[in-house]
């Protein structure tokens, strides 16, 4: 228990300080955002394909886009800096959440297995032998599977962040934080989180979209020839085009929560019916 309050305690200070860092990366960002429609005419001077640029600026109208994506940032960011300085009272309250979140989990991981005994001894004997090896499959497949994302996460977003340190592009942890909560999404997160970033790179020229490219290309590489095979080759054996399509249906349908919980989902009921099958329950 000891153990638990002092890594709680540190979790704490690592927060305030991150929170900190935070406000000052934002101030950043609402900066560069107001100077983003500006250089967008910086491209079309640089030789030699200046004639081609203005010819996709013109097709997509970047313009337009910036000043889309500068009033959501600049929003979010006031936003973001209000509920930072003026809600502490909510912070406090959110922070006493997670306390209570991280107890009642530790205690559940502590005493989990009486919990499952008592919830197995409901029901009749024939079956508790099929509910005692599905819900520890379960348990298996869950804890491989969220330990094995938050490390594909946590390696993009780390080489993300030295990427995007390395080409100077502005608010680098911001865009770092997002690859790490996105890459939570399989195959289709990273992606999602190159969005803005990218926006940012053609408004600053043509050197920094091929910068952003090759950082882009490589953190892609490494992720399907290195961290994924790596880390996700011992946890769920699903195929990649069933990943895929579950979580491309999962945000048509539910949105992008749905696509954070789809696969886990799909785990747990992919072993629940084969252990149906193994036991006869279902024939």
């Amino acid at each position: 228990m000891l153990t638990l309050i002092i890594s709680l305690i540190a979790a704490l200070l690592i927060l305030y300080f991150f929170i900190r860092y935070a406000i000052l990366e934002f101030n950043g960002l609402s900066k560069n955002i107001h100077n983003l429609s500006p250089n967008t005419n910086t491209i079309a001077s640089q030789n030699p394909i200046n004639s081609i640029v203005n010819e996709i600026y013109k097709s997509i109208n970047i313009n337009e886009l910036i000043k889309i994506a500068n009033n959501m940032m600049i929003n979010y960011t006031q936003k973001f800096q209000s509920s930072i300085y003026k809600n502490i009272n909510d912070i406090v309250d959110a922070f006493s959440k997670i306390l209570l979140v991280l107890l009642i989990l530790f205690f559940l991981l502590k005493d989990g297995f009486k919990f499952r005994d008592k919830f197995i001894d409901l029901f009749p004997e024939k079956y508790k032998d099929f509910l005692s090896e599905t819900l520890c499959n379960v348990d298996k497949a869950l804890n491989a599977y969220v330990t094995g994302q938050l490390m594909v996460a946590l390696s993009l977003s780390i080489m993300i962040y030295i990427g995007y340190k390395i080409i100077g592009m502005p608010n680098a942890l911001i865009w770092a934080f997002f690859t790490f909560i996105l890459g939570f999404i399989p195959f289709i997160g990273f992606f999602i989180s190159m969005i803005i970033p990218s926006i940012i790179a053609i408004s600053k020229g043509i050197y920094m979209i091929i910068k952003l490219s090759i950082v882009f290309i490589t953190v892609q590489t490494l992720k399907g020839r290195v961290v994924v095979p790596l880390i996700m080759s011992s946890t769920l054996k699903i195929h990649p085009l069933t990943d895929i399509f579950l979580v491309v249906t999962a945000v048509s349908y539910g949105g992008p929560m749905a696509a954070f919980i789809i696969v886990p989902l799909y785990a747990m009921v992919k072993v629940i019916v084969l252990k149906l099958y193994k036991y006869r329950i279902i024939k």
